[in-house]
């Protein structure tokens, strides 16, 4: 495992502190990590950091029953373009899969989906061994998907095993929102039956999966250099504007580059930075009002909008059309 591998810390400082009511400098501060420039860019850290973050978030939450408040909040809350992965697939399996291969782009964890005696079982773990994942993170991660899953069936799913490495206490906690009692285990997992586990999605949108897996592609691959600079600009611009950043600074960073070196490789590309931000946001924007019932003030948030007034004046500028505009008449096109 390279220990120098970072991971984005928004789920923490932009998602969780959010819910939770928890200011996310006292966080950083709390966990050792206050020397990061929080607000000004974008957070990354490696596996330890981020698991870190994590363990202080569980001691200055508010709340003890903070785990299946989060996972109801997460679920239903804030809009993750990682989740469409599930939320667009057909049915539970196919959707469980979709997310195992994109997971690691919401942090340093490692999602195994498989049949295990005749019931469909999902392990969480984290990236590196020598790094556990806290005990009380992959109670978070079963509570999401359960509840993932009945909002994308539309089903009161429950699970029918599963387990943590937790405390009695902790296990009881998430108990009501699974269905079942967990169990203690090292492997953090909940396991399916396998009507569940085929069971239809009344949110399946094929034409919307295509799309969203070509950002997600581009996302990975956002860390390989030998891709052109212009594919991984947009990649990266893909994961860091739902957590409100767009500058080209966020972006060198999460390249590993310097913004100048950004700048000239770019520019020996034929292209620009804000030309790869317009055309991104743009093709996102129609992308999201064509394929999706998204708000628009949901859609001007994932494009790193400071509201629903300046995305609509954007959105005109590109197409002659407001963004509600643009929607209606796509949608009579259809009728």
């Amino acid at each position: 495992m390279d220990n120098s591998q970072t991971y984005p810390l928004f789920m923490a400082t932009d998602v969780v502190c959010r819910i939770l009511g928890v200011d996310p400098q006292v966080m950083l501060e709390t966990s050792g990590l206050g020397a990061l420039p929080y607000g000004r860019s974008e957070l990354r850290g490696t596996a330890k950091q981020y698991f870190d973050c994590w363990n202080t978030m569980e001691v200055l939450s508010p709340r003890p029953d903070y785990v299946p408040h989060l996972g109801v909040a997460i679920s239903r809350g804030p809009v993750i373009p990682v989740f469409f992965t599930l939320s667009c697939a057909p049915d539970t399996e196919t959707g469980l899969l979709r997310l195992a291969q994109f997971k690691s782009l919401l942090g340093p964890t490692l999602m195994r989906v498989f049949w295990d005696g005749g019931l469909l079982r999902l392990e969480f773990d984290s990236v590196d061994a020598r790094v556990p994942m806290p005990p009380n993170l992959g109670a978070l991660h079963l509570v999401t998907v359960v509840e993932n899953i009945r909002g994308a069936t539309a089903h009161p799913v429950c699970a029918v095993a599963a387990g943590f490495d937790g405390s009695e206490e902790d296990r009881h906690m998430i108990a009501g929102h699974l269905g079942v009692m967990p169990e203690r285990s090292q492997a953090a997992y909940v396991a399916f039956a396998p009507e569940d586990a085929k069971r239809r999605f009344v949110s399946e949108n094929p034409a919307l999966w295509a799309d969203i897996e070509a950002d997600l592609s581009l996302q990975l691959a956002a860390q390989n250099n030998r891709w052109p600079v212009a594919d991984r600009v947009r990649g990266a611009l893909i994961d860091l504007m739902p957590s409100g950043r767009k500058g080209a600074e966020d972006v060198a960073l999460a390249l590993g580059i310097s913004r100048s070196t950004l700048q000239r490789r770019l520019h020996e590309e034929g292209t620009s930075y804000q030309v790869l931000l317009d055309a991104t946001r743009r093709d996102m924007a129609i992308r999201y009002l064509t394929k999706s019932t998204l708000r628009v003030d949901e859609i001007a948030s994932i494009l790193a909008y400071r509201d629903a007034n300046s995305f609509s004046r954007s959105f005109r500028t590109w197409t002659g059309f407001s963004p509600t505009e643009f929607r209606e008449a796509n949608d009579r096109n259809f009728t």
